[in-house]
């Protein structure tokens, strides 16, 4: 696999779910394709134990392209409303083998919503017999659970399927909400990324969560038939907003059925309630974390 470019943005925060750092998430999350990962150090910027900061990752292949992109983020930088809370930030290039080390320093065992129990596979956490556990590498995909928006779709994904049903699940990532809908009783899920590396990495979750052969996963966006009880997309708002006004994404939700939409930042909330309406859907519940919200909705 290709090496990387890592790059880190410290913010002066020690709660990772502040406004600060959340806003900050936001701006910097459109421009790596994996996400960004959000760490919360012990330590200042020169290892001053009573100035922790929060830490923002994001990963890009090492590729002069990719170079000439940070330095455009670098020089946005000044200009964004968390200026004044950021510190140094740093590029450094990183073998594959040592970024794959670095998630396991921060990713552990997470219970999400009532029944959902996400871990790492180098992980053995105590589940109970009616508990869903989800073993997760996530690989150069999005979603391990960590974040807010996804834990916020998975408790949706939780209330609102039906057993035996089939999920369409668009934008997958690392498979993890795919995934989750199987173990929660889903017969199959199709799911979709534009991403190659995304749906690799989905399928070796899903291989390693033993449910492979209940999933299709295709390299595309939103399929164009189809209609599901059940769709689910966790990316951002303004690309939910573009799948629901410029693809197909409000066409593939059964009359009754829901789809489930997250990784909505609150200042972009309208942004996707004015899609929704425009393709004739409504939200039947919003429920949110910290900045981030999610919905679910159906045709109205």
């Amino acid at each position: 696999m290709t090496d990387l470019l890592e790059f880190t943005l410290p913010i002066a925060s020690t709660d990772p779910e502040s406004e600060m750092v959340q806003t900050a998430v936001a701006w910097l999350t459109p421009f790596f394709r994996g996400g960004v990962v959000v760490e919360l150090s012990g330590f200042g910027p020169y290892g001053e134990p009573e100035q922790a900061q929060t830490l923002l990752r994001g990963y890009l292949a090492d590729a002069p392209e990719n170079e000439a992109l940070l330095q455009e983020i670098l020089a946005a930088l000044p200009r964004q409303p968390f200026a004044d809370f950021y510190g140094e930030p740093r590029v450094q290039h990183l073998a594959t083998e040592d970024w794959a080390e670095a998630w396991k320093r921060h990713y552990r065992p997470l219970r999400i919503g009532e029944r959902i129990v996400v871990s790492p596979s180098w992980e053995e956490p105590s589940v109970g017999s009616n508990d869903v556990l989800i073993k997760l590498d996530p690989g150069m995909a999005f979603g391990t659970g960590t974040h807010p928006s996804t834990q916020l779709a998975l408790r949706l994904l939780e209330k609102y399927i039906r057993p035996r049903s089939i999920v369409l699940d668009v934008g997958t990532g690392s498979g993890i909400l795919a995934i989750a809908a199987v173990k929660l009783g889903a017969a199959r899920v199709i799911a979709t990324d534009i991403d190659p590396e995304a749906v690799r990495t989905a399928e070796e979750n899903a291989r390693l969560n033993e449910v492979r052969n209940q999933m299709t996963l295709l390299v595309e966006s939103v399929i164009d038939s189809g209609r599901y009880p059940l769709v689910l997309v966790n990316i951002l708002a303004d690309v939910i907003a573009d799948l629901l006004l410029h693809e197909t994404l409000a066409a593939r939700v059964e009359d009754s059925g829901v789809l489930i939409l997250s990784g909505i930042i609150q200042s972009r909330r309208e942004v996707v309630e004015l899609a929704l309406r425009a393709t004739g859907m409504g939200v039947i519940e919003e429920i949110s974390e910290g900045d981030w919200v999610a919905f679910a909705a159906q045709k109205v």
